[in-house]
């Protein structure tokens, strides 16, 4: 891949950098535990600052509000989760089976998560019409899309002439439209098993005899 997923400690940082991102660790750590042991709505950012032991000011640097710091936990969930995806996809002989077995796996994780996904995924929404400096790095969901759409290309299986980030953005919101009516009843349908739908409308459109040779060869798992 171009870019690395995880951001690792370099010998070059600064011992502050290196203070910094400890601190971050921590005011993370903090919150996530109180957030599963009293819930997300009943956890303030003053505990949150208590259980980090750091001061109220310092917690607020980090994190503006709450919801910033579900984000960033997500955030590094996704990138482990896409570390363990690249490795996986490789085993893999294309791009519909790298899709969805990648997708399962991050998805894996939201359907036990379901409360801190979606406070996550609204924080980006409140926040998409930002300056486009302003926005963060991509989730490694996004990385590890990229990298299978890349790879489909070369093999020859997805159409050169269509930028990597436009595929992949085609194939978020699609994904995220599915997401959040799952939310709104879990038990209307099941969140993986509609994701195989939205890999195969991305890579074969809305065509009845494509979408049939895909379900023969499905290996998502189910």
């Amino acid at each position: 891949m171009k870019r690395e997923m995880k951001k690792n400690d370099t010998p070059c940082e600064s011992r502050m950098e290196r203070k910094k991102k400890d601190v971050r660790r921590r005011i993370i750590s903090a919150a996530v535990d109180l957030f599963v042991r009293n819930g997300y709505a009943n956890t303030t950012m003053e505990q949150v600052a208590e259980a980090a032991d750091v001061a109220r000011k310092t917690l607020y640097n980090y994190f503006p509000v709450k919801e910033a710091i579900v984000d960033a936990h997500v955030r590094d969930v996704s990138l482990r989760i896409a570390e363990k995806n690249l490795v996986m996809i490789q085993g893999l002989p294309d791009t519909r089976s790298r899709l969805i077995s990648a997708l399962n796996n991050a998805y894996a994780w939201v359907e036990a998560n379901p409360e801190l996904a979606a406070v996550a995924i609204g924080y980006r929404l409140r926040n998409f019409c930002r300056e486009p400096e302003e926005h963060p790095e991509e989730t490694g969901t996004q990385l590890i899309m990229n990298e299978i759409i890349r790879q489909g290309q070369e093999a020859g299986e997805i159409r050169s002439d269509i930028p990597i980030k436009m595929a992949a953005i085609h194939l978020d919101m699609l994904r995220g439209s599915v997401f959040f009516e799952w939310l709104k009843d879990r038990s209307k349908f099941e969140l993986r098993r509609e994701i195989v739908k939205i890999v195969d409308m991305v890579l074969f459109g809305i065509s009845a005899g494509k979408h049939e040779a895909g379900e023969r060869t499905d290996t998502s798992g189910d």
